[in-house]
């Protein structure tokens, strides 16, 4: 008898041997997953962190002996008027690590007390975000220092009605669709045929119309052509009067009774009031 492994919802197994379960194996225990919920707070703090990449590399450079403090604390600045997100301190352990932890904690007593974060277009005066570097870097929560709220909305609309106007006009290529473009090129108004012909708009269109110049084709086949009127007739015995039943009727009628009248009619009462004074007067 061959043994078979037999498996369950749970992920546990059993090596069966006929109906005896010969060794059992546990269903592997995975802790459960944690929920992550999008935060926009922690979203802002890996925009600034993108903006130092970019700007000075793997962190922010020490800006002893120059002008530039005030511009490498913003960073710090930034970051702890984000509330809900990381802690500044432990934050520039890793960015600024050459910051004073006095100058640190003072920074961080700014955000303690906040519930929002600075707002998209304060962020980016802050830390001097044009709006190219925004697009370039495809910032979402830190506005531009160099264009206002409603310009750079009124922006992106226009940039995403491009995007879906290029989506679609690929759409209809991959369909074989015609552009706009060539199928006006090949219209009436682009060739103006007229003008090839020396003569006017107006003149070209109503001879299309009316076709007033064109002759009539006439097809003749002479092969089967036979004339209306034969050349010669045959001679034919005159046809016999025809007379009309009507007539031949009245004609007899009239042939048979002569100036008599009809038998019938003879010795009959007279009729009417003008036959009675007739009588009288005879």
């Amino acid at each position: 008898m061959k043994a078979t492994t037999k498996k369950k919802r749970d992920g546990s197994e059993q090596v069966m041997l006929g109906k005896v379960i010969m060794k059992e194996k546990p269903a592997r225990k995975r802790a459960r997953r944690q929920e992550w919920d999008f935060s926009r707070e922690l979203l802002r703090v890996r925009e600034i962190e993108k903006i130092i990449r970019f700007r000075h590399g793997s962190r922010i450079p020490d800006p002893s002996g120059t002008d530039d403090v005030d511009t490498c604390l913003a960073y710090l600045r930034a970051v702890a008027m984000t509330p809900r997100s990381q802690d500044v301190v432990s934050w520039s352990s890793k960015w600024a690590p050459w910051a004073d932890p006095v100058t640190v904690q003072s920074i961080a007593k700014l955000g303690s007390g906040r519930k929002w974060m600075l707002k998209a277009d304060a962020v980016a005066k802050l830390l001097d975000v044009t709006m190219s570097l925004r697009t370039a870097l495809g910032l979402h929560t830190i506005g531009a220092c160099d264009m206002a709220t409603a310009e750079r909305k009124d922006l992106a609309k226009a940039n995403k009605r491009e995007r879906d106007k290029g989506r679609q006009e690929r759409k209809r290529r991959e369909l074989g669709m015609v552009d706009r473009k060539s199928q006006q090129a090949q219209t009436l108004a682009a060739t103006k045929p007229w003008e090839a012909e020396g003569m006017s708009r107006r003149t070209w269109f109503y001879r299309q119309k009316r076709d007033c110049t064109a002759m009539s084709r006439v097809e003749i086949n002479r092969n089967g052509d036979t004339s209306v009127q034969p050349a010669s007739q045959p001679d034919f015995p005159p046809a016999p009067p025809q007379v009309q039943i009507g007539q031949s009727r009245v004609a007899g009628l009239s042939g048979g009774l002569g100036h008599h009248a009809p038998a019938g009619f003879q010795g009959a009462a007279p009729h009417g009031s003008g036959d009675s004074r007739d009588e009288e007067a005879a």
